[in-house]
Formats: C-alpha cells, structure tokens, sequence
C-alpha cells in the first residue's frame, strides 16, 4: 500500500485534514516537533505553583502542616498529572536528610496556612486552575509518603555541597485525583533556619 505525505514544516488549524509529514528523504517524522510540554502548555492544561520568595522551612516530619500543599477538590472533574518538583535554596543550614513526595485524601480543602495562586503556563492568557495550593495549610490527617524526592544535605550559601536548585522529572508517574493532596514536607534534621523555595507543575486532565 503506497502513503503519501508532504515533505516540510506545515501550519495547520484545528480539524484540517492534511498528509502525514515527511522529512527531505521520504521519511515520516514522528520526532517531538517542539519541547515535551508545548501542546499541553499551549492548550493551556499545564499548571505552576509556587513558594513565595522569603522561603518555608522544608520541615522535620511528614505532619498536618506541610510546606507546600497541591489539592485536588473533591468532585472536580480532572486529574492532575504531576510533570516536575522543584526546590531551590534560600538561608540557613539544611538539616541532613530527604524532601519527600507524600499524599492522603481529604474531603475539604485545607484550613489556614497561605493560598498560593497557581499561573498557568501558557503567561499571559487569563484562565483559571482547578487546583488549590497551599503552604502551611492543615491537612485532616498526616499525609503518607509516596517516595523520595529530593537528598537534603547539610548545604549553607558559603558551600558547595549540594546544588542550589533540584528539579525531579516526574513526567507523569504521578497523578493526583478528586478528593486528595499531594504535599512536598522534609524527613530530615532541623538545620539551622533552613529557608528554600518549592515549587511543582501539573497539567489538569479531564477524567
């Protein structure tokens, strides 16, 4: 069976009927014709919340109160697939140990803390995510770990012992559902002050 296709880049509009794309030697490209999130960014499903800049302390224990919160409202309609965690360093001495990935469900939002507003990684277009995010938040009950996330050393501003900012590529391997959290919380010793940034992007998926 013979297939013919158009050699070179192509601008669609949604619902065009068009060719497959082929490449100078005839061959079919399937590669990734941009960056692994530009379709869902772009459709604008990809979201991102973060820390404010003074910091939170990353914590001891997985407790009630966690630095940083993602929730998923019960009865929402869309999963949220986790793409990348991040954290950067801010002051003060990190206590030896590991930044945790925990979860649990929880039927109403969270109480207290501060409301992070997530921005949506398509910037500057105006919608509005579905998800809730937190620091400081207090959860019904502590939330359970899920796996490690990031090592903890005992890393100050005048050394070099661990690097400032650490990004997990989930990619996916975790989805957070209706009616649960997904919290980013420190099993780890007490530092010195220890200040550092969290951050996570998600992209909200109809179920």
């Amino acid at each position: 069976m013979q297939i013919e296709g158009r050699v070179g880049v192509q601008a669609l509009q949604d619902g065009s009927q068009q060719p497959p794309r082929l490449g100078k030697q005839g061959e079919v490209v399937t590669d990734e014709l941009h960056g692994r999130y530009y379709e869902a960014t772009y459709r604008q499903g990809v979201w991102l919340g973060s820390t404010a800049v003074a910091g939170v302390a990353p914590g001891t224990v997985l407790s009630t109160t966690p630095p940083f919160t993602l929730y998923n409202p019960t009865g929402n309609a869309k999963n949220f697939s986790i793409n990348k965690i991040f954290m950067g360093y801010v002051s003060g001495t990190l206590g030896a140990g590991t930044l945790l990935i925990a979860s649990g469900p929880q039927a109403a939002a969270p109480t207290g803390g501060t409301v992070i507003t997530p921005k949506n990684a398509l910037i500057g277009n105006g919608a509005g995510a579905t998800a809730l995010v937190y620091t400081g938040s207090t959860l019904s009950a502590a939330p359970t770990i899920v796996r490690p996330s990031f090592p903890l050393g005992a890393f100050l501003a005048s050394t070099a012992s661990l690097n400032p900012l650490q990004l997990d590529e989930v990619s996916g391997d975790i989805v957070l559902t209706p009616g649960n959290v997904l919290c980013l919380q420190a099993l780890a010793a007490a530092g010195t002050s220890p200040l550092v940034l969290l951050a996570m992007s998600w992209e909200e998926i109809p179920v």
